[in-house]
């Protein structure tokens, strides 16, 4: 009888464990959306860099004797890569529309072929705590845990523009829908 009602407890006590058990992307909330960014951005231009590479291959010439006659031959060659980096600027027409939807409790929704890097990104949160100034952070569930990343952001008017960490001078620039 003991053994019965000590692995009876033992199950409920696992039982009970595994029903406390939630998801804790539910219980995250990055609090309140700051009121300069709520609301519908629609893309219309952005700068992005473009990496390519660009080779030159460099020969040293030989020559050998093969049956009394003179034949040039490649001795070495070498391959030099030339980094030919450089910033594209595109703009983006109202059709189809690309936008990323900043709600007021927290959560980020984006539509558009352009925007499909923050589709993962369900929560945002403006924040200014930082040395480089005002941004705003993106949260990221992974494995169960929420990542931030940063992006900064700056307002003027009806058009936000982020600028997300690159070398040289990346941004998105959005206005206001509503």
């Amino acid at each position: 009888m003991k053994k019965i009602f000590l692995s009876f407890s033992v199950c409920l006590l696992v039982v009970g464990f595994l029903a406390d058990c939630k998801d804790p992307y539910q219980d995250f909330s990055p609090g309140a959306g700051d009121p300069r960014i709520t609301g519908t951005w629609q893309l219309y231009e952005r700068q992005f860099p473009k990496d390519s590479l660009l080779y030159t291959r460099n020969y040293t010439y030989g020559v050998i004797i093969v049956d009394k006659r003179e034949v040039k031959v490649v001795r070495d060659s070498t391959l030099t890569s030339r980094d030919t980096l450089f910033f594209a600027r595109r703009r983006y027409g109202a059709v189809p529309a690309q936008t990323l939807t900043f709600a007021p409790d927290g959560k980020l929704t984006a539509s558009g072929d352009e925007m499909s890097y923050y589709n993962p990104i369900k929560l945002y949160r403006v924040d200014s705590t930082e040395q480089d100034g005002l941004g705003v952070k993106l949260y990221v569930n992974t494995n169960r845990a929420n990542q931030y990343f940063r992006q900064g952001v700056l307002f003027k008017q009806d058009t936000l523009l982020l600028r997300p960490k690159c070398d040289g001078d990346c941004y998105l620039k959005f206005f206001r829908v509503r």
